[in-house]
């Protein structure tokens, strides 16, 4: 067995306890957030809003939630087999919604497979226990840019009802 083979099994079998571990550190006052990894951890899912299909009934049409695109690219992982596959963010949103996210102990964050595969192709696969391996720093750039875009649809959003609130007032 190879060491990151290994090191993928542990990270895998651990993640519930890196979770719940985060949660517990958090809930009692302490600051977790000083472990490598977790910050995009957590980035990643308070994403699930905004790379949602069906999104939450929205109370009236002047209130927003901000949609990204889904088959926006994430990133691009590397196979068991070595070649590439594309993460989208409908992807990344099903493996942290239907799987797990763990971190390794360098810090790097691994995803199920899910996440780069359908679900039909990961059915059919003989080995599940492949997971995704990300990049710190490049998952970093790119949750940055994507929570970015977030306030920048809201911030426009807004803008626009501003104007529209503007322009139905001076109307009367």
């Amino acid at each position: 067995m190879l060491k990151e083979e290994l090191e993928n099994i542990t990270s895998y079998n651990n993640h519930a306890i890196t979770m719940a571990d985060i949660a517990v550190s958090l809930l009692v006052g302490y600051n977790p957030l000083d472990v490598k990894g977790v910050r995009e951890l957590l980035a990643m899912y308070l994403l699930i809003p905004y790379i949602t299909k069906s999104q939450l009934d929205i109370p009236s049409e002047k209130y927003n939630i901000p949609q990204l695109k889904l088959d926006a690219l994430f990133t691009k992982v590397m196979n068991k087999d070595g070649s590439l596959s594309e993460m989208t963010l409908d992807g990344l949103r099903n493996a942290l919604c239907h799987s797990f996210v763990a971190l390794t102990d360098k810090g790097d964050l691994l995803l199920d497979d899910r996440a780069s595969c359908h679900r039909k192709i990961h059915d059919a696969l003989d080995d599940k226990g492949f997971c995704n391996r990300l990049e710190l720093d490049k998952t970093r750039d790119k949750l940055l840019s994507l929570h970015k875009e977030v306030i920048q649809k809201q911030i426009e959003f807004h803008n626009n009802l501003l104007k529209d609130l503007e322009a139905c007032n001076g109307k009367r």
